[in-house]
């Protein structure tokens, strides 16, 4: 697997909704992420910066081979963490519906402590749904987790279990603001949501690979050890550190993006 792909772009549609109708604008900034926090006019910012990035990482990591476990299911269900605006989850959507014929609908479980993000990103849902054969049901749910009593509260309303869970960039957030009371957060996360899924379900983690000034280590380092010795199986997963995606959409005005996560598709051992 080459660790830099291709410049990627976003489909038409999508370019033209993102920076044209609903007002996304491409600002990169390299600190620390807390997006639960962010207003109205930094969650745009969200939109036109992390949005674009997540789809193109969520469709080069949930590739035809990876999706082709569910290749004898007509239906699927998903549970994203930490949703944002969506662009994980589009991304997604748009390789199922490419690789998996035979699947018919989707079920959306989208959790996100920003209201004005889960507002977009149900625009943007409602937007892809004209273009896809897919019959998408979703319930978006308002969530703040401020420690791990509230996550097995959480765990206790979401019942059932699920064919593909996925978080991108949003467990950082949990190792910012050290709200786990010291304990890894990829470690919880496996351990709370890798049993949730069903037999041949898959979990996807992507994040971004800087160091943290708060658990003083490199988050790569700290999801794989969240995930050893937890009952998961790496089945796919990035070459060496981090993979490097460029990406060019209305925002950048003819320049290259650069993003760079470290990412992880995980089964049941």
């Amino acid at each position: 697997m080459s660790n830099t792909l291709p410049i990627a772009t976003l489909p038409n549609w999508l370019d033209l909704l993102v920076f044209n109708r609903l007002g996304g604008r491409f600002c990169k900034s390299n600190s620390d992420m807390t997006v639960i926090d962010w207003d109205k006019g930094e969650i745009l910012n969200y939109l036109g910066t992390y949005f674009p990035r997540s789809y193109v990482e969520s469709r080069h990591i949930a590739t035809r081979q990876v999706l082709s476990t569910f290749s004898g299911k007509t239906a699927l269900s998903i549970l994203d963490f930490g949703c944002g605006t969506g662009g994980e989850l589009i991304g997604l959507l748009t390789n199922i519906d490419a690789y998996l014929p035979i699947v018919e609908s989707v079920q959306i479980v989208a959790l996100d402590g920003n209201h004005h993000a889960l507002r977009l990103f149900e625009k943007v849902l409602d937007e892809f749904r004209k273009y896809s054969r897919l019959k998408i049901t979703n319930h978006i749910a308002p969530i703040t987790i401020d420690n791990s009593l509230d996550l097995t509260v959480l765990d206790e309303i979401i019942t059932g279990s699920f064919d593909i869970f996925v978080s991108f960039k949003a467990i950082c957030e949990f190792v910012t603001k050290d709200q786990f009371e010291g304990n890894n957060p990829y470690k919880t996360i496996v351990e709370t949501y890798l049993p949730r899924l069903n037999d041949d379900g898959l979990m996807i983690l992507a994040d971004v690979t800087t160091y943290s000034n708060v658990s003083n280590e490199w988050l790569p380092n700290m999801m794989d050890r969240g995930i050893m010795g937890n009952g998961g199986a790496i089945v796919s997963r990035n070459d060496g550190y981090n993979q490097t995606f460029y990406l060019k959409h209305q925002g950048t005005r003819g320049s290259t993006d650069v993003t760079k996560v470290c990412w992880r598709v995980i089964k049941k051992a």
